[in-house]
């Protein structure tokens, strides 16, 4: 089955419909001459189903696809046809398309059947933007929600929670003596999906175009690696332990500029309120050494009022 956008689908038919069709219009087989003396000429067409729902999506974005059926039709030519009688004019008549692999057409004329019978069916792809909701079904919640916010250029290492590799011990023995916890054996599958997109154990991939170097990997173990992040990695990775909904993981990639602007931001707050508490304390360290002084300047002259009021009169005679 062949796939692509409009330019494969063009390239689709040149190669098998069309080779097909002028097949049908010059070839001297018995069969086929008979149909082109009766005033019918034979053509190959794709009949597009219905486009499918928006899927893949990756922020938002993804593609829908729409199934090109092959299809037989038939062009009469009245002004030959109604001066024949043959049943290949009755039998085109009552069937204006006949599905390639159709039965029908097998037992009827087998030449024209094999010639179409084994064309493959293309299917449509275009790009869409309308991505159906997830919707939160009950019962089906995850056992853990986290969220990361990272730079652009991070690293990021997750181990689906509760699962136990065969070379930890140590986990075994905690995830024992823990009931409530799920138990996992060496016989546990672990998977993992991004935004609906399944991720396979030790595949490296990249959401990015063009792009050589992988930047998501789960390993054998079932362990999430995100490396060099971008905003082509953020989205909603899950992972489940035996078709179990363990965790819901929201990852989000800051680009560094915002997030350097975002931190200089919060510290300058910091700064502002320091400088303010400390020119508060300074004001009131004036307010009060000035006080002191004029206590200070006030002080010799209440001493010498006071000094006088004590001195005793002395009479002094003539």
């Amino acid at each position: 089955m062949e796939q692509g956008n409009t330019t494969d689908w063009e390239k689709y038919r040149e190669m098998y419909l069309a080779s097909v069709t002028t097949r049908f219009a010059v070839s001297q087989m018995s069969e086929l001459a008979e149909i082109r003396k009766v005033g019918i000429t034979l053509q190959v067409i794709s009949e597009w189903g219905p486009w499918g729902p928006c899927e893949h999506c990756i922020r938002n974005r993804g593609y829908k696809k729409s199934v090109g059926q092959c299809r037989l039709i038939r062009q009469i030519n009245t002004a030959i046809a109604n001066k024949s009688d043959s049943s290949i004019v009755k039998f085109f008549r009552k069937s204006p398309s006949i599905p390639c692999k159709g039965v029908l057409l097998e037992e009827e004329f087998p030449s024209v059947s094999s010639a179409v019978r084994h064309l493959p069916e293309f299917i449509l792809k275009e790009p869409c933007k309308k991505c159906p909701r997830v919707k939160t079904i009950k019962g089906r919640k995850f056992k853990y929600v986290k969220r990361f916010v990272l730079a652009e250029g991070a690293y990021l290492t997750v181990v689906c929670p509760e699962y136990l590799s065969i070379f930890s011990v140590f986990t075994r023995y905690f995830l024992l003596t823990k009931r409530k916890r799920y138990r996992s054996t060496p016989d546990t599958q672990v998977s993992w999906k991004k935004d609906a997109i399944t991720l396979e154990k030790g595949v490296r991939r990249s959401f990015r175009k063009l792009d050589p170097e992988a930047r998501v990997i789960v390993d054998a173990f079932g362990t999430l690696y995100l490396i060099e992040v971008s905003t082509h990695e953020e989205g909603n990775y899950t992972c489940y332990i035996d078709n179990v909904n363990m965790m819901q993981l929201k990852v989000i990639v800051v680009a560094k500029g915002k997030l350097l602007t975002q931190e200089f931001l919060r510290h300058l707050g910091y700064l502002g309120f320091i400088f303010l508490l400390c020119s508060f304390c300074y004001c009131s360290g004036l307010i009060y050494a000035w006080r002191q002084r004029q206590r200070k300047s006030n002080a010799p002259k209440n001493d010498a009022v006071k000094q006088d009021e004590e001195i005793p009169l002395i009479d002094q005679g003539p």
